[in-house]
């Protein structure tokens, strides 16, 4: 396989890997120069980056050279002899306000000059001096471009929002070359197409919530979140289908209230406090909620959160909900996130606090006058495009609209950017306008898309849907 193909992959995975912006990345697209051995890809603080090959035992960096390849250059270095554990190829980067990280790469050793055949992934931070194995990060070189191939391995969540940088080697783990003998001081490696994606940390936007401020029958109803989830109410409820009467008592603060309910005796695995929400153009959503049990009523103790998609009969947990409940208000759920099968759902979301044992907070049978409050109950989601489905987004003027080949920008916007987003939320083309305001529309696309412009700064100036035939 041509490394042309490759060098196509690699600017594709930049724009289709899901959620994720190129943060540094090497191609060597020239032989020599001041910057030759820069990143030429990435966020603008790590372009100044270079690759090194380096020795753990010495300290040393050793020298790199620039050979040609198919269709520009690759970098190469000798001197892996006696190396195993010692020696590596090294890059480093900064993203703060990122996460999830993958890292992609080529490599290959030579065939006169065998070089080193066994490899590993590690990772370290600033600060630290010991490098970590990262997950899936061991390969094996040939004299070829296929097989010592790293594609979108994910960095450990410790890298996440990085504070300072974040290093990452290519080490050797023996002494044996290509051909299973020992490695001479001539063997070459070469590693090209270096990529190293994140995600950006978006603060989710508020897509259902109740505070319950007035004390009324209209705080069943939700009071924060997009318009089409404000006219859904919380419930209490049992799995024969059968309502309780949901009333209001003194809340978590001053002044405000809290959902309070009787009758949960004999209620394990049965009764529940139950919200639902609509968010087809989001994810990762979490959940954040407050709940108490009455003193001299003693309500349900043992709790667990579970969700429902539309459609489906079984209740699911979801991991790490499991709470429980004192004459106060430490029975809380911060940010618990939805499992990835909640992600842009086509109907609607239910979760509910589900009684999990018949004790109330005195470790004693629950009684049908025993008491339950939630209060503070929020549903987060965040948008792929960082624009809120219920504002939806600022206008903007494109045509024609249905497009099939070439997309117009309205010229008084001053864009300078794109990107088309399908309706899973995924990213499928992204570029720069040219000068016309014209945007070419690949053959692959066609249905319902959103176009998101931004200006030179890569602030967002507005979206809108588009039908590609």
């Amino acid at each position: 396989m041509k490394r042309s193909i490759f060098t196509i992959l690699l600017a594709c995975m930049a724009i289709f890997t899901f959620g994720q912006d190129t943060i540094t990345g090497w191609t060597f697209p020239v032989e020599n120069g001041p910057d030759s051995l820069n990143a030429n890809m990435g966020t603008a603080q790590n372009m100044d980056y270079d690759i090194r090959f380096e020795d753990d035992a010495t300290g040393d960096d050793g020298a790199i050279t620039l050979k040609n390849a198919f269709e520009d250059f690759t970098a190469t270095a000798e001197g892996w002899d006696n190396g195993a554990d010692m020696k590596f190829w090294s890059v480093k980067f900064k993203a703060a306000g990122y996460k999830s990280f993958k890292v992609s790469s080529l490599q290959s050793a030579g065939g006169n000059k065998p070089g080193p055949r066994d490899w590993k992934l590690q990772y370290r931070l600033s600060g630290q001096d010991a490098w970590t194995d990262i997950p899936g990060g061991e390969l094996t070189c040939a004299n070829d471009w296929e097989t010592g191939v790293v594609e979108n391995l994910p960095l450990p969540a410790e890298c996440n929002n990085p504070e300072s940088s974040v290093y990452v080697r290519w080490v050797i783990t023996s002494n044996l070359d290509i051909n299973g003998a020992e490695l001479l001081p001539t063997g070459i490696s070469k590693i090209d197409n270096i990529l190293i994606t994140g995600m950006p940390i978006v603060e989710g936007d508020t897509l259902t919530g109740w505070t319950f401020a007035t004390g009324t029958e209209a705080d069943l109803n939700a009071n924060m979140g997009t318009g089409q989830n404000m006219g859904y109410d919380i419930r209490k409820e049992d799995e024969a289908g059968g309502e309780d009467v949901i009333y209001f008592t003194n809340g978590t603060m001053e002044n405000d209230f809290a959902a309070t309910a009787e009758n949960w005796d004999n209620g394990a695995d049965n009764k529940f406090w139950s919200i639902k929400f609509k968010a087809s153009q989001y994810r990762d959503f979490r959940v954040s909620s407050k709940q108490r049990a009455g003193g001299n009523k003693a309500g349900p103790k043992d709790w667990k959160l579970q969700y429902q998609m539309s459609g489906e009969d079984v209740w699911t947990d979801i991991a790490g909900g499991s709470v429980t409940v004192a004459n106060d208000w430490s029975g809380t759920v911060e940010g618990l996130l939805l499992p990835e099968a909640c992600n842009y759902p086509g109907g609607s979301v239910y979760i509910r606090w589900v009684m999990t044992s018949n004790l109330d907070i005195n470790g004693e049978e629950v009684l049908p006058t025993g008491v339950s409050k939630i209060d503070d109950i929020l549903v987060t989601g965040v948008s792929p495009t960082g624009l809120s489905e219920s504002i939806a987004y600022e206008s903007i003027a494109v045509y024609p609209n249905p497009c099939t080949t070439t997309l117009m920008v309205d010229e008084s916007r001053e864009a300078s950017r794109y990107a088309i987003y399908n309706l899973a939320g995924q990213k499928v083309a992204a570029g720069n306008l040219a000068s016309t305001n014209a945007i070419n529309i690949a053959d692959a696309l066609e249905g319902m898309h959103l176009i998101t412009l931004m200006d030179a700064k890569g602030a967002v100036i507005g979206s809108e849907k588009i039908m590609i035939k």
